[in-house]
């Protein structure tokens, strides 16, 4: 393998270390007993007076547990295992750091807390994955038996397993909380089915094999002749036996067919007036294929044909609205874990399985450098004080992309929780259009530089800083000599290109801080921020020298007198153009 390719490697697997790190959820947490006692087992084992649960971050070493000295973390480069970097799960041991020329020159050991002593056994997961690593140590050289050394190495792996519990007893959290919400969505779900149930006038039931019903909604149950319940009875039970073996006929059809199928059907109600119902019927079978019996929904269409079609027309809209929706929409927990996820939120975060996104830590999709504020803003929505709308943040996917999403987001009850809601829009694309056109609208399209609109705004800030502080600023106006000479001459194209050709040279003879605009045909405008005369006409002479094509170009300047508007400072310096074109062309005139 070459070097380079060995370098790239271990980028990569460090940067799977540091993710399989994060996964654990453990940085910056309050210590925990658990932990806690391990360190204190460890420099008891050892003899040592100070023991640590070392995990090394992107930058730093932080200490989950610590025993003997009050740091928190300390910089990765002067963590001890980085300059020796076990490849396996062994003690590494330094009896005296002073002698040792890996540590000599060590902050922490010619310094606080002097260093000599010191043990170490790495955080290995089973994968071979280096966390951190148990130590111990202390300012006197110390040499550990055979036996310390065993015992070190058997508490680093008890830390491991301590990490892997804490892991995985979120992961359960997590997974109840989904439960939960679960639960509660089925229990809603039923509440509302037997809402539907019990208020719809459309006629549901269900019967066995032999023709019992097993189930009736109350409307069915009211039109029944005399019968409250209809339970155990029959369609023989309820109506005349023509009307009952036609029932009976279409409820064996259905049931042999094994499928669903519509029929035209009338019913009698006790007010002897005949309704026409459209029952679409449906066998019922069990986990083993077997036929239970037959399930039915029936309804009136004497008087709601036109409301049917109408509320088809309308259920199709709202279905073709909901399905090319990009809305992606995700629940997420007090702790920050996403406890529901759509099919379009795992997209949108770089999975095509919502089970890769639920239970994982919302955080994971949100760029480090936001977090915070993220966790702010999750904490203000479940307490009530806030709720987002049309709100434009970013997201990391799962590849590590960053993508600009407008949301939504508010706190609902989801099973005696209290969740937060997000509704996510992908705009991306839109940022992009978005900045495309605003470059479209501030860019003269021949030249690429700033156009008149884009002077106007830039000069705002400049010409504010110039009234506020004084500052000195320079305008000066530029037209190339001849150019409708030279154009007609040598035609558009080549007219085109000495415009192109003389803006690159005339930036580049600029600062950053100095504006340069095309104000039309071949006049241009430049802005010398906090520059003298003496420097102005430096760099104005620089430019005027600096025209392609052996042509010239006559320079007009004057210095901004704020305050007094733009305009009048533009036109000053038009006039030193003037000048400088009566005084043969090819000149810089101030005034």
């Amino acid at each position: 393998m070459s070097t380079q390719a060995a370098d790239d490697r271990s980028v990569a697997d460090e940067t799977e270390r540091l993710l399989t790190l994060e996964s654990f959820t453990i940085l910056d947490t309050p210590p925990e007993p658990a932990f806690d006692d391990l360190t204190a087992l460890a420099a008891d084992l050892c003899g040592a007076p100070a023991s640590a649960v070392s995990l090394v971050d992107t930058d730093r070493q932080w200490f989950k547990s610590r025993h003997g000295f009050d740091l928190t973390e300390t910089s990765r480069e002067l963590s001890f295992c980085e300059r020796i970097k076990p490849s396996d799960a062994s003690v590494v041991e330094v009896y005296d750091a002073r002698v040792d020329p890996r540590f000599a020159d060590h902050p922490m050991v010619v310094g606080a807390p002097h260093v000599r002593f010191y043990a170490g056994a790495p955080l290995v997961l089973a994968d071979g994955t280096v966390l951190g690593t148990l130590c111990v140590f202390g300012p006197e050289p110390l040499s550990l038996t055979e036996r310390q050394r065993r015992h070190l190495a058997a508490l680093a792996r008890q830390v491991v397993s301590q990490l892997e519990l804490r892991r995985q007893a979120r992961r359960f959290a997590a997974e109840a909380r989904a439960r939960l919400v679960a639960d509660a969505a089925l229990r809603e779900q039923q509440r509302m089915l037997n809402g539907v149930l019990e208020h719809t006038d459309v006629l549901i039931y269900a019967k066995d094999i032999e023709g019992r019903f097993v189930m009736s909604n109350r409307a069915l149950e009211q039109i029944a002749p005399a019968h409250s319940s209809l339970l155990g009875l029959t369609d023989h039970d309820l109506f005349d036996q023509q009307t009952a073996d036609d029932y009976r006929r279409n409820d064996a059809r259905i049931m042999g067919a094994r499928e669903s199928q519509v029929f035209s059907e009338e019913v009698v109600h006790p007010d002897g007036t005949v309704h026409t119902y459209r029952s679409t019927k449906f066998p019922l079978i069990d986990e083993a294929g077997e036929v239970l019996g037959v399930g039915g929904v029936s309804t009136d269409v004497t008087e709601l044909t036109a409301a049917r079609a109408a509320h088809a027309e309308a259920e199709h809209h709202w279905r073709a609205l909901i399905e090319q929706s990009p809305i992606a929409v995700t629940m997420v927990d007090a702790d920050g874990v996403i406890v529901f996820a759509n099919t379009e939120a795992a997209l949108l975060f770089g999975s095509p399985n919502v089970s890769e996104v639920l239970s994982r830590p919302m955080d994971q999709f949100i760029p480090s450098g936001d977090r915070g504020a993220a966790q702010i803003m999750v904490t203000d929505i479940l307490a009530g004080k806030l709720e987002l709308r049309a709100h434009r943040g970013t997201l990391r996917r799962l590849d590590g992309e960053i993508i600009t999403i407008e949301l939504n987001a508010r706190a609902v009850d989801q099973g005696g929780l209290r969740i937060v809601q997000f509704e996510f829009r992908d705009m991306t694309a839109l940022a992009k259009t978005y900045d495309e056109l605003r470059h479209s609208a501030y860019t003269d399209p021949l030249t690429g530089v700033l156009n008149r609109r884009a002077w106007d705004d830039r000069m705002r800030a400049i010409l504010d800083d110039a009234q506020h502080a004084g500052a000195l600023l320079i305008i000066a106006v530029v037209d190339l000599d001849n150019f409708k000479l030279y154009n007609d001459s040598h035609g558009h194209e080549a007219g085109d290109a000495l415009l192109q050709a003389f803006t690159t040279v005339a930036v580049s003879s600029l600062r950053h801080t100095d504006v340069f605009a095309r104000w039309g045909g071949e006049e241009f405008l430049i802005a010398l921020p906090q520059t003298t005369v003496d420097q102005s006409r430096e760099i104005l002479d620089r430019i005027r020298g600096c025209v392609p094509a052996g042509q010239t170009c006559s320079i007009g300047y004057t210095d901004y007198r704020g305050p007094e508007p733009l305009a009048d400072t533009l036109a000053r310096a038009d006039k030193a153009l003037y000048l400088a074109k009566s005084l043969g062309r090819n000149q810089v005139a101030g005034t």
